[in-house]
């Protein structure tokens, strides 16, 4: 599977798994460049999601992004082998995460500009629909 194709799949399962749980869910386009996905809660609160997908049990890599109480980070792992696993950050905790794992790499001598969090990192956050509006 490509990585287009494991992206596209992040995104349809996290719709899907929104959707069951009564959420509204639309695709961006390139208007919307920090979110994926628009959506609103059943109550009618909008906020939005960046999806980050990959295939294997790696790490995260996504850019930095202001936090928000409206932005979320979904990383959305999709295996061709085993059911796909969400885990669902909060962009304040997401950059928290990130500009953490940047200072203890840079003080670890690491020099390239790949940042994000580590996948172990994100599994306190599977599953945790919880975290989003209501």
């Amino acid at each position: 599977m490509s990585t287009h194709h494991t992206e596209q799949a992040a995104r349809g399962y996290l719709m899907y798994q929104l959707a069951r749980r009564g959420y509204t869910v639309q695709f961006t386009d390139s208007r919307f460049p920090t979110e994926d996905l628009l959506v609103v809660s059943e109550s009618g609160k909008h906020f939005g999601i960046d999806v980050k997908g990959q295939r294997t049990e790696n790490f995260w890599q996504f850019s930095y992004k202001r936090p928000s109480l409206e932005l979320f980070i979904a990383c959305v792992y999709v295996p061709t082998d085993r059911p796909a696993r969400c885990f669902i950050l909060p962009s304040t905790s997401a950059m928290k995460l990130w500009k953490a794992y940047k200072t203890s790499a840079k003080k670890r001598g690491v020099s390239h500009e790949r940042w994000g969090i580590n996948w172990g990192t994100a599994l306190s956050f599977e599953d945790r629909w919880d975290l989003l509006p209501t």
